[in-house]
Order: structure tokens, then sequence, then C-alpha cells
């Protein structure tokens, strides 16, 4: 699907927030795993 959104419909900025999200899951899933806690949203940041 990234390559149609970057190829056909030209969407870089969606992709980018794909990719960030996963970022911040897979963060997420680390700190749940070391029983440390979550990201509160202002902990987030976009760049």
């Amino acid at each position: 699907m990234v390559r149609q959104v970057y190829y056909e419909d030209k969407n870089l900025e969606r992709i980018i927030k794909y990719c960030e999200q996963d970022v911040i899951t897979v963060a997420q899933i680390i700190l749940r795993l070391r029983n440390e806690g979550l990201l509160r949203e202002d902990e987030i940041f976009y760049v």
C-alpha cells in the first residue's frame, strides 16, 4: 500500500504519519515489556 500512496497518490505526509505511529507503538510495547510507564501524549513529539 505504501507504493500506491507514494507513487500514485503522491502523499508522502501520509507515509510519514504512518511510520511515526509505528515508532510510537513499538516504543510503547518495549516500555510495557520492561514494566515501565507508557509514554504520555505530552511526551511524544513529532518533527
